[in-house]
């Protein structure tokens, strides 16, 4: 929490000062007496002795008192909002290789999942496409707020042989419109277009991913990279991942180095429906701070209302 008159929060001081006035209030002893001629009747009126009923007016006062001049230091939160600057590529590997069931049901039915709940979980105004490759790349659906298009192409996919990563980058690059880019941006900055590219395997046909990335980099674009599968001996001899065919993690590492993004990855369909819904809050949503001084004072006549209300209840006697 930020505050713009920070020196403000001295008034704070006063409400350590009002607990001291209460609580010496209530050691004083009563400065008259009275004589009544039944104590036990007295007793009975008076009721049994609630200490947190007691306390309770004077504490919900307090706290309206210290939220009343939290206000006046005019405070503010960090506040997600959606962005609708922002334009994403999902690039998919659709090779044979994703057939492969050490994720169930399957790595290709995984990832659609996750592509999926990635889609729904954007602001509506957020621009998402898809593009794929195996041993070429096709784009799949343009950048669009349609995101039913977008569903629907995700639903589409098919798959074929070998894996041309540096292709897909490529494919993903040029769907991104050329007002989306912006060379020259420092890592501090916030992309306004990025590409997440999905993988389970090694590059073994088309552009070098490599020198793919470095295209990328001159545009302004991040890429986002997800390395998807497990690497065990077992696995680099099945069927759908043949010797030479397991994940090459380090490659998708420097793809997301070299254009200022990040590496993710998966061993798990629940992990890589994680990384998902990480990517999409941080690529979709930026956060602002916004003054809640409206809020922290009805916050404090809440209280202020509670306390009048607690002593009414509480402190009478006779019906």
């Amino acid at each position: 929490m930020n505050f713009i008159w920070p020196w403000a929060l001295v008034l704070l001081v006063l409400v350590p000062l009002l607990v001291w006035v209460y609580l010496r209030g209530l050691r004083r002893p009563a400065q008259a007496a009275a004589i009544h001629p039944d104590l036990a009747l007295l007793a009975l009126a008076r009721g049994r002795s609630h200490p947190l009923r007691r306390h309770l007016p004077p504490a919900l006062y307090l706290g309206a008192v210290g939220l009343a001049l939290l206000a006046v230091s005019r405070p503010q939160a960090a506040v997600p909002l959606p962005d609708d600057r922002t334009a994403i590529m999902l690039v998919m590997d659709v090779s044979r290789s994703m057939r492969a069931q050490d994720i169930e049901p399957s790595r290709f039915v995984a990832a659609q999942q996750a592509a999926r709940a990635f889609v729904k979980s954007l602001p509506a105004g957020t621009r998402v496409g898809l593009a794929s490759f195996s041993g070429s790349s096709l784009l799949n659906s343009p950048p669009t707020t349609r995101h039913a298009d977008v569903l629907a192409a995700i639903d589409g996919l098919t798959m074929g042989f070998s894996t041309a990563v540096g292709d897909g980058l490529i494919e993903g690059l040029n769907a991104l419109p050329q007002s989306d880019r912006t060379p020259g941006q420092s890592q501090s900055q916030r992309p306004t277009a990025a590409i997440v590219l999905l993988s389970d395997g090694r590059s073994n046909s088309g552009v070098d991913p490599l020198e793919a990335a470095t295209q990328v980099k001159a545009t302004g674009v991040r890429v986002y990279t997800v390395g998807l599968g497990t690497t065990g001996e077992s696995l680099r001899s099945s069927r759908w991942n043949p010797p030479g065919r397991s994940l090459d993690a380090e490659t998708l590492r420097q793809i997301a180095t070299t254009t200022g993004g990040r590496y993710y990855e998966a061993k798990s369909a629940s992990e890589l429906s994680a990384i998902y819904r990480e990517m999409g809050r941080s690529l979709a949503w930026s956060v602002e701070w916004r003054e809640i001084s409206g809020l922290v004072g009805a916050l404090a006549g809440l209280l202020l209302l509670g306390s009048l209300g607690a002593s009414e209840r509480f402190t009478r006697r006779l019906q």
